[in-house]
């Protein structure tokens, strides 16, 4: 794919995600990039930032706007700042890629103006109580439903979401599955075939609902058993750590305080991240079972990270690709419960033969998963749509 001029607007955190990908695939493939993005709350830096690409080239970056606001009064900023940034990017854009409901919805009123020619609609994740807030949630759906009907393609990160939007009426020859890819290329792995497996690694923000606590429980036991054991953490306690409306303590502290071989690695870079994977052997992807975990409904990319770098993943059934990796013998599928989990790491570091069989499916399940050869495949389909 070539592009003449492509604005992309997302939401994003401290850690990389699906947005980047495609900020990666664009630069090498577009004479003119915009790129606007709009850290969530709880970010380090909240501050909005655009940035203006010109042959893969970065000409010129700003960063705005990075006020502490109500949550409603945020969204609207937000909204504000993308028409300003998309003015000084220029004015005009051949295709606006927009990342959940509010920034679509900009670049619809946009595309009435004239502005730009073609809107995608991005969800990376959606779940029917997004918000606890109710006017709030309300607000949100309308605009999601709206951004459906005057999209002129849709790009869904699950099959759950897919389902959604051809329940809200969606074409589908608009309604385009984008799963969650892999920068394949950046992945160095080493010869692992007459290794054992000792390094733990649990990747991404430390919440509650990651599993981090389960985790917290099992290492002393499993510590016990296998003295050799280590545990990398690579990631933080968010800037507010508040879930489900409760503030919870930083897990630093209580991950340090289990002493030796509990590595912190502290938030990384995502080139960082995929350098770093390929060393250690058993991933932890524990999402707690809830009505408000959007991983239900999305397409995690840290378990690819894991899978592409060669980890057999532990996970809990809550987001889809946990169905895969059962099947296909990548990892292992536990409870959301101590017991289970610490049951399942002992599974694997006892029997060095299995895990390296585990290892072998993770790396074959990942090879059709390159970020270039998903995003060539969508964008096509998108623009045949509109054709």
């Amino acid at each position: 794919m070539r592009f003449k001029s492509i604005v992309l607007v997302s939401h994003v955190t401290d850690l990389s995600g699906p947005s980047e990908a495609v900020e990666n695939y664009l630069k090498t493939r577009s004479d003119r990039l915009g790129v606007i993005y709009h850290p969530f709350h709880y970010c380090a830096d909240r501050r909005s930032r655009m940035q203006d690409y010109r042959g893969g080239t970065l000409l010129r970056e700003a960063r705005q706007g990075g006020w502490n606001l109500p949550a409603l009064a945020t969204y609207v900023k937000d909204a504000l700042f993308t028409l300003f940034y998309f003015l000084r990017l220029g004015g005009r854009y051949d295709v606006y890629l927009g990342a959940d409901p509010l920034n679509t919805v900009v670049g619809v009123v946009l595309k009435w103006l004239g502005l730009t020619n073609f809107v995608i609609f991005y969800t990376i994740d959606w779940m029917p109580e997004r918000f606890s807030n109710k006017l709030l949630n309300a607000v949100y759906h309308w605009l999601d439903r709206f951004c459906v009907r005057h999209c002129d393609a849709a790009w869904n990160i699950s099959p759950r979401i897919q389902d959604v939007r051809r329940s809200q009426g969606l074409p589908d020859a608009k309604n385009v599955l984008v799963p969650v890819g892999v920068d394949l290329e950046k992945i160095d792995l080493p010869d692992k075939s007459a290794s054992e497996p000792r390094d733990l690694v649990l990747l991404g923000a430390l919440a509650p609902s990651k599993g981090v606590d389960l985790v917290i429980d099992a290492f002393p036991r499993l510590k016990e058993r296998f003295p050799q054991l280590r545990l990398h953490v690579i990631g933080k306690t968010p800037h507010d750590a508040v879930e489900d409306g409760v503030v919870y303590q930083p897990y630093e502290p209580r991950l340090a305080a289990l002493g030796e071989g509990v590595i912190l690695h502290g938030a990384k870079p995502h080139d960082e991240v995929l350098a770093m994977l390929p060393a250690y052997d058993v991933a932890l992807a524990l999402y707690k079972p809830s009505p408000n975990n959007l991983s239900q409904w999305a397409d995690p990319s840290r378990v690819k990270d894991y899978l592409a770098c060669g980890l057999p993943t532990i996970i809990t059934p809550v987001p889809e690709i946990h169905k895969d990796i059962a099947a296909l013998n990548a990892g292992i599928v536990v409870d959301y419960a101590v017991e289970p989990l610490a049951d399942a790491i002992g599974r694997m570091l006892a029997d060095p033969g299995q895990w390296r069989s585990m290892r072998e499916a993770a790396l074959a399940y990942m090879r059709s998963y390159s970020w270039s050869s998903i995003l060539d495949r969508v964008f096509e389909e998108s623009f045949r749509a509109k054709a």
